[in-house]
């Protein structure tokens, strides 16, 4: 039996040095969108900083389970998960910002919820997706499948946040069609559905405000004072970057305060602002080295149960990545979705280290599950 130390050794470095230099531009990023205040808790840079050493600390205390225990307590995990998304709704807990029910405050930290959801979804979802195995080709389990997704994605939707639940169908679909046996009829089937299903959503379910900002999405001058400001100022603050970018005061739009929300949601167009084309570059190119990992993963995973978490953490991963780096260029919807690792939030980086804590686990293991099976 191959022994911890051992398993150290498949520890990957490329997942953890990517990750440390996507967190690093991300503190610095918030620290200068602060206003570069001294360095106290007042300034969510520093608290950034604070968050991401205790998401590290998270990160190689599940590294070291065996992720193979997941499966067992999937369904509580994933009903903890729904616990707390119910929760939110309850105006004795959730707290309302701008407008939305999406958080939890937990002392001096705001907790969200729909951020750890996506990581015990992804659990459940590959516990029963594993458990299936060929029985996944049948229709029922393709159903059931979805409906587990459904019902999270459900709820956050409702919060309001059309983004956060856009991120459950990518996880969906990443593990349906990346590892599960199924038919490829039945995603022709959905295929065929989605332009009346999203005509219905537009007419009965889509809220006003979210209409308007899909609308201004693409055609920012419709409300240039309004919805459409912040993506015209971003458009703005990469282009006028240069080569080298403006420096850690970022760019004239962030300077005058110009780029609002450029902690979190337009934080790639502050980043472009700092440091130019050349940190545009280096910023993408480490997304893609993460992703790359991410994929590296599933192919070494010696069980479907692994192969299936690491497919739903990457796809998670890679729908928000080019979400929020889409909608900083003009190319996807504005949708309030946050660049992993980089943008501000506790909750965020936390979940995404604890996901890549379970990815760790897989490397690890993988050695002792082909000695097992050999």
């Amino acid at each position: 039996m191959l022994n911890l130390g051992h398993r150290w050794k498949d520890f990957d470095p490329y997942l953890l040095v990517t990750t440390l230099v996507l967190m690093a531009f991300g503190v610095v990023a918030i620290w200068s969108a602060e206003g570069q205040e001294a360095l106290g808790l007042g300034n969510l840079g520093v608290r950034q900083a604070i968050y991401g050493v205790m998401g590290l600390t998270l990160m190689f205390l599940v590294a070291s389970f065996d992720y193979r225990f997941l499966a067992t307590g999937a369904w509580i995990i994933y009903l903890a998960g729904m616990v707390g998304l119910v929760a939110v709704s309850l105006p004795q807990i959730g707290v309302v910002i701008a407008g939305s029910r999406r958080w939890i405050q937990v002392g001096p930290i705001t907790i969200q919820p729909s951020e750890f959801a996506k990581l015990t979804t992804i659990i459940a979802l590959a516990a029963f997706i594993s458990s299936r195995g060929p029985a996944m080709a049948e229709l029922g389990n393709f159903v059931v499948s979805m409906l587990i997704v459904g019902l999270p994605m459900g709820i956050v939707f409702l919060e309001p946040d059309l983004g956060s639940s856009l991120v459950f169908g990518a996880i969906w679909a990443a593990m349906v069609l990346m590892v599960a046996r199924t038919r490829m009829l039945y995603f022709g089937a959905l295929a065929l559905l989605a332009a009346p299903a999203f005509v219905t959503a537009w007419r009965f379910v889509f809220h006003d405000y979210q209409k308007e900002r899909l609308l201004v999405s693409y055609n920012p001058s419709l409300d240039p004072l309004g919805e459409g400001f912040n993506i015209m100022q971003a458009r703005i603050s990469i282009g006028s970057g240069g080569l080298f970018g403006a420096g850690l005061a970022g760019g004239t739009q962030s300077q005058l305060n110009l780029l609002t929300v450029k902690e979190s949601d337009f934080i790639f167009a502050h980043v472009s602002g700092m440091f130019g084309f050349i940190g545009m570059v280096a910023l993408l190119a480490t997304f893609l080295i993460l992703i790359w990992r991410c994929f590296s993963v599933i192919e070494v995973a010696r069980d479907s149960f692994g192969q299936c978490l690491a497919a739903g953490i990457c796809g998670a991963l890679y729908f928000q990545a080019v979400v929020n780096i889409g909608m900083n260029i003009g190319l996807m919807p504005v949708t309030g979705i946050t660049l992993p690792f980089v943008s501000q939030g506790s909750s965020s980086v936390w979940t995404f280290l604890a996901a890549e804590g379970v990815l760790q686990s897989i490397m690890m293991h993988r050695r002792r599950l082909a000695f097992q099976s050999g």
